[in-house]
């Protein structure tokens, strides 16, 4: 009888929790949202989301085609969890929460894709960005192309390692992050924005528009603002601007909807990347695929996704 009551005392705790949390998870004010903002703005961001998270699934065919972009997607399938939390933080009202987790959404397929590419030789001999790039570590100037070479001229087979599994590059870069001194060598986001810049992964964006003031200053600036905290991009700061009641989460219809245009161009470069990084395992098979989605990522206006997607499978 004692473990009977005791069961039920632990089920009692869990409903009042679950409840508890369940009214936290503020879903009234998304049906809210979902009624007062640019509805296909948001539709049109929330599906965006889902075609970057789909177009890997379609042209990589192999185990031996996963390994060898293996780094880029550990980061990308990252990114699409970050890009979905982020639209939910925004519809329940947590705009700051929202483009906190928007900015680490783009910064995780940044450095995926530049970590991918540090895995592989044809990159790695033209970093000539991150070459330039010296710091002071043990009275020399050095540059993590320089580390990496070193790195390898100590285990030959380190190369040929992480060119088959570029996720490998992860366990071999873990000292940088570890060690004070050599965390300087790690290139900043600007600078990983220009050496990818300098490698085309922006193409087609790199043709029409700098990628530093069209990636990178957008980053930096407008999603960054959230990041450091500015007054006006705290929450309250938004309400405050907005009219609204200061102290309560409230739905402002034109903060979601800027957000929606954010998040829309956060994925159009994110598939713009990942369309650049997985480009050479493209097969007649996987640009049929393509060609006949281009028509959703049209829909989507995905502009410059689209522009890459003909330009692939034009030949």
């Amino acid at each position: 009888m004692k473990n009977e009551e005791i069961k039920m005392a632990e089920d009692s705790i869990f409903r009042k929790a679950f409840s508890h949390c369940l009214k936290e998870l503020n879903i009234p004010h998304i049906a809210i949202s979902l009624q007062k903002c640019d509805f296909e703005k948001i539709r049109k961001a929330h599906d965006s989301i889902h075609e970057f998270m789909l177009i890997p699934t379609h042209l990589i065919s192999s185990n031996e085609d996963f390994q060898a972009k293996s780094a880029f997607l550990i980061y990308h399938s990252e990114a699409f969890d970050q890009a979905h939390r982020s639209l939910l933080e925004s519809l329940s009202g947590y705009y700051n929460a929202a483009y906190t987790l928007l900015r680490n959404t783009l910064e995780l397929i940044l450095k995926g894709a530049f970590w991918e590419c540090m895995a592989h030789k044809r990159y790695r001999d033209n970093a000539e960005v991150i070459r330039k790039e010296r710091a002071k570590v043990e009275n020399h100037k050095i540059s993590l192309v320089d580390w990496l070479d070193e790195l390898i001229k100590q285990k030959p087979s380190i190369e040929d390692e992480v060119e088959k599994t570029s996720a490998g590059i992860y366990d071999k870069i873990s000292p940088l992050f570890e060690d004070g001194t050599l965390r300087k060598i790690i290139p900043s986001v600007k600078s990983i924005v220009k050496q990818l810049a300098d490698w085309k992964i922006f193409d087609p964006i790199q043709e029409i528009i700098d990628p530093v003031e069209y990636v990178y200053d957008f980053y930096y600036r407008e999603l960054s603002a959230d990041v450091h905290v500015a007054p006006d991009k705290t929450n309250v700061g938004r309400r405050l601007l907005a009219e609204k009641e200061l102290f309560e989460i409230e739905v402002i219809p034109d903060e979601l909807n800027k957000y929606a245009e954010d998040l829309h161009r956060v994925m159009d470069i994110g598939i713009v990347v990942e369309l650049n990084i997985l480009e050479d395992l493209i097969k007649e098979e996987s640009k049929k695929w393509l060609d006949e989605r281009l028509v959703v990522i049209t829909e989507l206006e995905l502009n410059y996704a689209s522009t890459k997607i003909v330009e692939m499978t034009k030949g």
